[in-house]
């Protein structure tokens, strides 16, 4: 069984996502595993071992279905069964969500890592009020009308 993980940035800055980002550098660099993430966090990564995947994007933002998407994609290609899912605790319910959606038969490990809110392009990761509200919402919207409107 092949492992990966599997990194979700929050926001595009370096102030969210630095606690993701120590949390990656220390399973990788010491395991070797591969990893796949986006651009947002990948390019803030310094790794010593395994195999960075970066998701295709277009702009300057991806959603999170379609990057697990990709992910799962990818998964199928490379073999990876057993995945180690890290992402803020904010956002892992619904990355992990669209994760067994799309691919019910992969382990899944979650790794939550607490972030704070802070200055970012991307409005809703600057305060707990914007986040939530956002996030409350999409996850009431039925999965069928989720998977159309996040293609």
């Amino acid at each position: 069984m092949s492992i990966v993980v599997l990194a979700m940035a929050f926001g595009t800055g370096e102030h969210s996502n630095q606690p993701i980002k120590l949390e990656v550098e220390e399973m990788v660099n010491r395991k070797g595993y591969d990893i796949f993430t986006q651009l947002d966090l990948g390019v803030l990564l310094d790794l010593k071992a395994g195999r960075l995947f970066l998701a295709n994007q277009y702009g300057n933002h991806i959603s999170t279905l379609a990057l697990i998407k990709q992910f799962v994609f990818m998964a199928r290609v490379y073999g990876w069964e057993d995945v180690k899912l890290i992402a803020a605790k904010q956002h892992i319910w619904r990355v992990a969500r669209d994760l067994r959606r799309l691919a019910p038969d992969m382990c899944i490990q979650l790794y939550p890592v607490a972030v704070e809110y802070g200055p970012d392009i991307q409005l809703r990761v600057r305060s707990p009020f914007l986040w939530w509200a956002r996030e409350m919402t999409i996850r009431l919207i039925p999965w069928p009308v989720y998977k159309k409107i996040c293609q």
